[in-house]
């Protein structure tokens, strides 16, 4: 028994329709990849020449290898805003998470001659005092970023920024904005070594609403110290 089946619109024509029809589907698919590519190429020339704008605008100092030796990658950040504002944090990643540091400004830091100074009265230009006195209290450190922002006006953008009454995030839809502030931020950084200007850049990411607070006691000078539960509290952070 014999079964006849019509299939229509399957002429002489029928191949090179669909030749044609592959062909401008190839075309398509090509020029999206070049548009995607062409995206992808824009962006990485956009954050290549604001990370180069800011790398350029930091300040380096230098730290003795010595005082960075044992710092097992931890990040020390001091930032001194507008209004004699100041924070002090030491940021530790293990495990794929940040742990928190928060040192209070009023610590007070060894000093050669054995005179004891409040940390924030310390120069964030020339970190090496910092930096050794943390050491001295066993508090490592191997890279330093410090922001001195106390001279800038407290209504500018930059002022704004460093009191926290203008978030990064609201910056995200204008990010020509945000790189130029950036770059003036960056004016105001001083890098130590091994710290790349990446580090900058991460310190927006780090979770720091709630840090590890170092506790502390004042004795009868005024002088402000650590307590003796430093000890175990810094071997959390660790």
């Amino acid at each position: 028994m014999t079964i006849g089946i019509t299939v229509a619109g399957l002429g002489p024509g029928a191949g090179a329709t669909v030749r044609k029809r592959r062909k401008a589907l190839k075309r398509v698919l090509i020029g999206m990849g070049s548009a995607i590519l062409a995206l992808i190429a824009s962006a990485a020339v956009f954050i290549g020449v604001n990370i180069y704008r800011i790398d350029h605008a930091v300040h380096h100092v230098q730290v003795p290898a010595a005082l960075l030796a044992k710092g097992a990658n931890d990040l020390l950040a001091v930032v001194k805003g507008p209004l004699h504002s100041e924070e002090i944090y030491l940021f530790h990643a293990t495990g794929g998470h940040t742990h928190v540091l928060l040192v209070p400004s009023t610590l007070g830091i060894a000093r050669p001659g054995g005179r004891t100074v409040p940390i924030n009265t310390l120069d964030v230009h020339a970190p090496d005092a910092i930096i050794a006195g943390l050491r001295y209290l066993g508090i490592p450190v191997s890279r330093y970023v410090g922001v001195d922002l106390h001279r800038i006006d407290p209504h500018s953008s930059l002022g704004r920024l460093a009191t926290g009454k203008l978030s990064i995030t609201s910056l995200i839809t204008d990010p020509t904005g945000t790189s130029s502030l950036l770059a003036a931020v960056a004016s105001h950084v001083y890098l130590g070594p091994h710290t790349p200007t990446s580090a900058l850049l991460s310190l927006m990411d780090v979770p720091a609403s709630n840090p590890i607070s170092v506790p502390v006691t004042t004795e009868a000078d005024g002088t402000v110290v650590l307590a003796s539960a430093f000890v175990a509290v810094l071997r959390n952070f660790l």
